[in-house]
């Protein structure tokens, strides 16, 4: 079996996680730039416009492409702050119960143990550790501003799937986006895709405000005014849409980062690669029926959400993710790939060597 280069991993998936970030600020940046001409357009005084023109005031068109993009930048810290740095408070949204060191349950136990392995591993406090009950499919998450608020959660469905290697895989997996500081970039692209989100609301505004407006005796502005709110609706539309495709896009590459960080922490591929093998085995995959699962699909393991591809998929393909750890794998002849779900849950509990009578939660 080829061995797996975590280092050349980990060095490819940040240099692209930069350039991604760049790219979102120059979206922010042309967004900004085209609202100030557009505004601009629609202050400037017409008998000052060239034939068949516009009058532009390029200063004023640059002062207000400036306060766009202090706007959408103040919003965005705004709502970064709201979202707080406070790991377990994200954990209790997503109905995360928490386990501490003192757990009598055998599955909570030898979760709350690798947590502090992986901990160690990865020169950092231990984070809190929290199970969302009632959720069959296999995922987990990390979130908090800094290692020292931390949190790590797992499904019911993992503890119940996987055995102690894959848990460790899928542990260390998430203690390394606390170690790359991913949860704090998480949070703030949240906040940048707010930003474009108000756009769209100003927008909204100002075309309710034109057809209040439009009975009025003076009409000579409504024309103006309509497009004008157009341009905003249209121009938020398309940051938003576009915040979410970099939004992914920066997900993807940073959870091919976690994986290479949790192959440096276990320094062992094969429990990360079976984890994965086991969600393409189940029914219920890796799907997070919670409520607020969808806004916080980033945060997660694995697709949480369930029916997202290409542009607007979060994390790469399983084929491809498992694929990369172990170079050999063939869905067609992998005898965990094809595992029935009855096996699975024999193999888990049997490492632990319980009866079947002894409950995850």
């Amino acid at each position: 079996m080829a061995t797996f280069d975590f280092r050349a991993a980990q060095e490819s998936a940040r240099r692209a996680s930069i350039l991604l970030v760049i790219g979102f600020g120059l979206m922010v940046l042309v967004i900004g730039g085209a609202i100030g001409f557009l505004v601009a357009a629609f202050l400037g005084a017409p008998s000052e416009a060239p034939a068949g023109g516009l009058a532009v005031d390029p200063a004023l068109a640059g002062g207000i492409a400036l306060a766009v993009i202090v706007g959408i930048t103040a919003v965005a810290l705004i709502r970064v702050a709201m979202l707080g740095n406070d790991g377990a408070k994200v954990a209790r949204t997503l109905g995360g119960d928490e386990v501490t060191e003192d757990a009598t349950n055998p599955y909570h136990r030898r979760f709350m143990n690798i947590v502090q392995e992986m901990s160690i591993a990865a020169g950092l406090p231990p984070p809190r550790a929290f199970v969302i009950r009632n959720e069959k499919g296999i995922n987990a998450f990390a979130a908090g501003g800094d290692p020292s608020r931390a949190a790590v959660g797992v499904t019911h469905g993992a503890l119940a799937k996987l055995n102690r290697e894959e848990l460790s895989g899928v542990i260390a997996h998430e203690i390394a986006h606390i170690a790359h500081r991913d949860t704090r970039l998480n949070t703030r692209l949240m906040g940048m895709v707010f930003g474009l989100v108000v756009l769209y609301w100003i927008g909204r505004v100002l075309m309710r405000s034109f057809f209040f407006t439009r009975r009025r005796r003076d009409n000579r502005g409504a024309m103006p005014a309509m497009a004008l709110a157009l341009g905003f609706i249209v121009l938020g539309s398309l940051g938003v849409l576009g915040g979410r495709i970099l939004q992914a896009a920066v997900s993807r590459r940073r959870e091919a980062l976690a994986d290479a960080g949790g192959v440096q922490f276990t320094r062992n591929p094969r429990g990360l690669a079976n984890a994965l093998k086991k969600i393409g085995a189940t029914a219920d995959g890796s799907r997070v029926g919670n409520p607020h699962a969808e806004e916080a699909r980033h945060l997660f393991f694995a697709e949480a959400a369930g029916g997202l591809a290409g542009l607007f998929a979060t994390h790469p393909p399983l084929v491809e993710r498992i694929k990369a750890l172990e170079p050999t794998f063939d869905p067609e002849t992998d005898p965990i790939w094809r595992m029935d779900e009855r096996a699975i849950l024999r193999d888990a509990r049997a490492e632990l060597r319980i009866g079947p009578w002894e409950r995850v939660q």
